[in-house]
């Protein structure tokens, strides 16, 4: 039996050397209470960076005149029991440390990349931020 595949674009944002993580809500459908960088499902007909600047609107209220793309990494499979999730992720420069949470993320934090593993993160999210950070 094949497991559909869904694309996601995950964005990280950098202010001042520390990265912005978000704590999902009980309301999403993946991921619940995990730690991640802001990530949301590629539409129908949409690319992925128009995605990922589309979703750091939508779950933080920072407008895309505030991002500058730094970086951003080839594609990872990660494997759930009953989905796979092609994951495109981005490393954006930030301007500004205001965020306003929608209802996807209960709480936020501004962190050093360092620290990531003192939070529950989703799987792939110290890897992926190390990777980013490599590429800028």
């Amino acid at each position: 039996m094949s497991r559909p595949t869904k694309r996601v674009a995950t964005s990280i944002l950098l202010n001042h050397d520390r990265i912005l993580i978000l704590k999902r809500s009980a309301a999403v459908g993946s991921f619940q209470h995990y730690w991640s960088g802001v990530s949301g499902f590629v539409e129908p007909g949409e690319e992925p960076l128009e995605t990922s600047q589309r979703e750091v609107e939508e779950e933080t209220g920072i407008p895309r005149a505030s991002l500058e793309l730094l970086a951003r990494a080839p594609p990872r499979l990660t494997e759930k029991p009953e989905q796979i999730f092609e994951v495109h992720s981005f490393l954006y420069l930030c301007t500004t440390d205001q965020v306003q949470l929608d209802w996807e993320n209960d709480e936020f934090a501004w962190v050093a990349p360092e620290e990531l593993h003192d939070y529950h993160t989703v799987p792939w999210l110290p890897e992926m931020v190390s990777t980013l950070m490599a590429e800028q």
